[in-house]
């Protein structure tokens, strides 16, 4: 990436976590960022740049570990380019670590990353140290000024790489491994920097598209990455624990996001909200990213934030910020007005049903459950890894009293539909489902899904099959679990997420080849 200087479009930080530690004679981490909500801001450590049509995001998609990682997207010919760029305090001397991990959804587009100092991503002293890219189906290192091939990555497969660079001398080993593999791909010494200049400083990362060419359309995802001073502990062992979070982990989190009191659930998804691409580049304009994160994760946010949304004169940022304004109502206690403000939300949005789930929220919170009911009902249960709807339909169903009177309340009717007395999916039934998940009786749960499923009406069997499936991987019944998922298969093309489901039992089992068979198959065969 020769002497372009950065041209940001739109700059957010991400909420993300970098720490300097000044200790003598210990290990120094001087930045670690494992892309989970749960870690603190560091909003003058982390940027990101995006415009045109692509993005740099979190993602649920994949991951190397915790709960999400970050997603670049590039697109072709749209004039613009996506980068996250990583800042920490300088250093000139000693050695340095860096560490981070890849997965490419197609290894012909181009991308690249690079660890760099003060000049910014030039080949001059104090540029680029490190420069690592993706150029016609293969990798290659900077090193002298001179591209040198390494080796043509796969498709969906998590790569670790790691760069121990000796700053005084400018020189670095280089060492990339694959998921599953015990060798590495790469090991190389004393490889010269980017511009074989000993004594180079270097401050900053940066992962990025195609800057210069904009030719690429790539999609990759970048995990784990972490910067240490000199004496830093090697890498532990290569670790995947998985690609997506299962339903079942969503399931879990916002149950507990809702155990106890009402509360809002986190937005995971713009459109779940009815915002788009331009929706998202202004949204990130007018308000603070560390703000915003906290607002899309179900906990009001700040009020000046509230209010630069109000005054946009744009109804989707309105209704985003009518809910957040209920999210804050329903914390204290004010659940009228929560109710209210989720109303106008629900109203406001053009698409997506966030805010109406959360109208059924407060309604049963208000102890009207005919009318909770009602409002759940309205929105179809989109089964799928979507959560947010069957944590809803049971918190409705468990609002009504104790647990045992809650399933008493809704066991008639859905037994009715369990025995195939009733021709048509009731509310009734998926309510019961889902509290059964909810008091974790999961065999009750499978048992009754793989009873529904047997009534007629493919569209619907299909649908119990999965939830049989889910409730199976509750159980951590791998065998059961694919039975039932291969059973939901029979219309693919409008279900498509239920081949990440048999992915994610392979990946459970171990089985990395189908599992990668089995992801390409609903992202696009790429090899």
């Amino acid at each position: 990436m020769p002497s372009r200087r950065l041209r940001p479009s739109v700059a957010l930080a991400l909420v993300l976590a970098a720490t300097a530690v000044q200790a003598a004679d210990a290990p120094t981490p001087l930045a670690s960022y494992s892309f989970d909500e749960e870690v603190d801001t560091g909003p003058d450590t982390f940027r990101i740049f995006q415009g045109g049509r692509g993005h740099v995001a979190p993602s649920e998609a994949f991951r190397l570990s915790g709960h999400r990682s970050i997603e670049l997207r590039d697109v072709a010919g749209d004039g613009d380019f996506p980068e996250l760029v990583g800042f920490f305090p300088e250093r000139r001397s000693g050695r340095l670590q860096f560490h981070f991990a890849f997965l490419v959804t197609d290894p012909a587009q181009e991308w690249n990353a690079a660890l760099a100092g003060p000049r910014g991503f030039s080949l001059d002293p104090d540029g680029i140290a490190f420069w690592l890219q993706a150029r016609e189906g293969r990798l290659v290192h900077v090193s002298d000024s001179i591209p040198k091939r390494l080796f043509a990555p796969e498709p969906f497969v998590w790569y670790r790489v790691d760069v121990s660079y000796r700053l005084a001398e400018g020189r670095y080993d280089l060492t990339i491994a694959r998921e599953g593999q015990a060798e590495a791909v790469v090991a190389l010494r004393d490889q010269p920097n980017g511009g074989a200049h000993p004594g180079s400083a270097v401050d900053k990362f940066s992962f990025v598209g195609a800057p210069f060419s904009d030719s690429s359309d790539v999609v990759y995802y970048v995990d784990d990455v972490a910067v240490w001073a000199e004496g830093a502990p090697p890498p532990g062992a290569f670790v995947a624990p998985g690609r997506r979070r299962l339903f079942v982990e969503l399931f879990d989190l916002y149950q507990r996001r809702l155990a106890g009191k009402p509360r809002c659930l986190p937005v995971s998804a713009a459109e779940q909200i009815g915002l788009e691409g331009d929706d998202l580049r202004e949204l990130y304009r007018r308000v603070p990213a560390d703000a915003l994160d906290t607002l899309l994760r179900g906990d009001a946010g700040p009020r000046p934030a509230h209010a630069a949304l109000q005054a946009s004169g744009r109804a989707p940022f309105e209704a985003l910020a009518n809910w957040a304004e209920g999210c804050a109502a329903l914390e204290r206690g004010a659940v009228d007005l929560a109710l209210r403000r989720f109303e106008q939300a629900a109203q406001g949005a053009r698409a997506g049903d966030h805010y109406a789930l959360h109208v059924a929220v407060a309604l049963a919170a208000l102890d009207r459950f005919d009318e909770a009911d009602l409002a759940l009902a309205a929105q179809r249960d989109p089964g799928g890894d979507d959560a947010r709807h069957a944590v809803v339909s049971a918190f409705v169903g468990l609002a009504r009293g104790d647990l045992d009177a809650a399933l008493a309340a809704v066991r008639d009717p859905a037994s009715r539909v369990a025995s195939g007395e009733a021709t048509a999916l009731t509310f009734a039934a998926v309510q019961y489902y889902h509290v059964l998940l909810w008091r974790r009786e999961y065999a009750a749960a499978r048992d009754y899904a793989r009873q529904a499923a047997t009534r007629p009406g493919a569209a619907a069997a299909a649908l119990w099959h999965e939830r049989g499936g889910d409730a199976s991987l509750f159980l951590r019944d791998l065998g059961a679990a694919e039975e039932d998922y291969l059973a939901a298969r029979v219309e693919p093309a409008r279900r498509p997420w239920v081949d990440l489901k048999l992915a994610d039992v392979a990946f459970l089992r171990g089985d990395l080849e189908t599992e990668r068979l089995l992801r390409e198959r609903h992202y696009g065969g790429l090899r």
